[in-house]
């Protein structure tokens, strides 16, 4: 059980404190529905595996010790586990990179898929490779067949979501990016800021994607910051000052 313990750690990121909690849930779960009774499983001082069966007769609490070397069906045992590890990983990365919902992030992309949604890779968490999905419908209309989203350019997008899903029973991590956001014109243009980020507010209350995005600002906003997002994504930015921004 111990190379088991080692195994799973490294393969799913799991402390081996993780990795045996799932294991006594998994098995408790598995042997009960197996045996028709409450069953719990649990760790020894020695890494040792203990199974408890318990049993009202007649309102008194009957506990049977199972040998584990006697189970059948031990195999089935460690495919369910692993199954369920997998779902555990997949749904600890989620609650990772959920933080960074709205967040701007540069992508280069690398392909399309079959209902030609682009394929783009990020780095939700740096370092950190994903391979995200921008749907078609979250292109703007003048950018779909822009040669600006071949394959290995490099544009900016907004981190939409990020949830998981089962791929062909598997459960995988799918990250959905967009380009029509008005946070994504937000973000562009505090990244374009500079130093100037944390003494201004700023606001896309509009976005008209393709033609233009209505921007309030508490301060003027630096020309080169404006022109930038306008080249990024192809439309005016309209800046209006108020004070103070609700």
């Amino acid at each position: 059980m111990q190379e088991i313990i080692t195994s799973f750690t490294g393969k799913y990121g799991f402390t081996k404190a993780e990795v045996m909690a799932e294991i006594e849930a998994v098995f408790s779960s598995m042997l009960s529905r197996w045996y028709g009774l409450q069953v719990m499983v649990f760790f020894r001082a020695d890494l040792g595996l203990d199974a408890v069966a318990y049993n009202d007769s007649g309102g008194v609490i009957m506990q049977t010790l199972i040998d584990f070397c006697h189970i059948k069906g031990r195999k089935t045992l460690l495919r369910y586990l692993e199954d369920s590890l997998a779902k555990a990983a997949v749904l600890k990365e989620t609650a990772l990179y959920k933080c960074y919902e709205k967040e701007l992030r540069w992508g280069n992309v690398v392909g399309r898929d079959k209902e030609k949604n682009l394929l783009v890779e990020i780095e939700v968490m740096q370092n950190q490779p994903v391979i995200a999905v921008c749907p078609l419908n979250r292109i703007g209309v003048h950018e779909r067949n822009s040669a600006e989203f071949l394959k290995g350019r490099m544009r900016a997008f907004h981190l939409r979501r990020v949830e998981p899903v089962f791929l062909n029973g598997t459960p995988r991590l799918k990250v959905i990016v967009d380009r029509v956001s008005k946070t994504l014109v937000e973000n562009l243009l505090k990244t374009n800021l500079g130093a100037e980020e944390e003494k201004i507010q700023l606001r896309c209350v509009k976005r008209y994607v393709g033609h233009k995005s209505i921007v309030l600002t508490t301060k003027p906003l630096p020309k080169k910051a404006i022109i930038a997002v306008d080249r990024e994504l192809k439309e005016r930015v309209q800046v209006k000052i108020v004070k103070p921004l609700d």
